[in-house]
C-alpha cells in the first residue's frame, strides 16, 4: 500500500531568520537597558491649578508671554543644565510635550546651541522615538571630557504658556565603572542641596524639614540593583 502524502507546513527559506532582530532593532534600546546604562529623565510641567511653592521642582507657573525656562533633571529636581562627567555619554531617546500656547525649544550642549528640538502651535500634543537622535557620542566618541546639557522651552504664544514637556535619555559608561549610589538632590522650598541614596524618592529636607519628591529612574528598564 502506498504512503499518504502529508502537508508540512514551510518554515523560513533555507537561510537564517532575522524576523526577531530587525524587530528588536526597531525598538527602543532604552526598554531593555544594559549593566553600563541607566535612564535620566528631563521634564518641565506649567501650571497655576497648584500652590507654589510646590514640593516637585519641575512643577512650575504658567510661562510668560516671552519667557523662557530650563527643564529638570527629575531624578534630582535640579534645573538643567545637566553635567555628564568625563566617562559618560548622554543619548536623547524620547520626546513629548503638551502646550496651550506657540512654543520653541532649544537645546545646548556645552552652552552650545545645536537643535531646536520642537517649534509647535498653541494645542500641540507632540511624541516622538527618533532613531537619529542627540548624543554627546557625535562631539566626543570615547566621552573623554565632561559635557553639559541643556533644554529650555520659550513661550511664542499671546498668551501664559500652560502643558508639559518631557524627555528621556540614556546615560552610558564608556570605560568606567558604573553609577555611583549617591545623588544629590535640592529642595524646592529653600534650596538647601543634600546627598541621597539614588534610590530615595522622599526626601526630608535637612535645612527646613519639609518634604520634597524625585524620581528614581536607576531600575526602569532593568532587574533591580541592590544597594548597601
Amino acid at each position: 500500500m502506498a504512503e499518504q502524502p502529508i502537508t508540512v507546513t514551510t518554515r523560513g527559506i533555507g537561510k537564517p531568520d532575522y524576523t526577531r532582530e530587525i524587530s528588536l532593532g526597531q525598538m527602543r534600546s532604552g526598554i531593555s537597558l544594559k549593566f553600563n546604562q541607566q535612564l535620566v529623565l528631563f521634564g518641565i510641567l506649567f501650571t497655576n491649578s497648584v500652590p507654589f511653592p510646590y514640593p516637585i521642582t519641575w512643577v512650575r507657573p504658567q510661562l510668560a508671554i516671552g519667557a523662557n525656562a530650563h527643564l529638570y533633571a527629575q531624578d534630582t529636581g535640579i534645573v538643567m543644565p545637566y553635567n555628564i562627567p568625563a566617562g559618560y555619554a548622554l543619548t536623547m531617546v524620547q520626546k513629548d510635550w503638551n502646550s496651550s500656547e506657540d512654543c520653541e525649544q532649544f537645546l545646548y550642549f556645552d552652552g552650545l546651541l545645536v537643535a531646536i528640538p520642537g517649534i509647535t502651535e498653541s494645542g500641540s500634543d507632540v511624541y516622538s522615538n527618533p532613531v537619529y537622535t542627540y548624543s554627546t557620542l557625535t562631539l566626543d566618541p570615547t566621552a573623554a571630557l565632561p559635557h553639559t546639557i541643556d533644554i529650555v522651552v520659550l513661550n511664542r504664544g499671546g498668551g501664559a504658556l500652560e502643558g508639559a514637556f518631557a524627555y528621556a535619555a540614556i546615560l552610558e559608561a564608556i570605560g568606567t565603572p558604573p553609577f555611583p549610589d549617591n545623588k544629590e538632590t535640592i529642595c524646592p522650598f529653600c534650596n538647601n542641596k543634600q546627598i541621597e541614596p539614588v534610590i530615595t524618592t522622599i526626601v526630608t529636607c535637612h535645612s527646613c524639614g519639609r518634604k520634597y519628591y524625585v524620581y528614581d529612574t536607576t531600575r526602569l528598564g532593568r532587574g533591580k540593583k541592590k544597594y548597601n
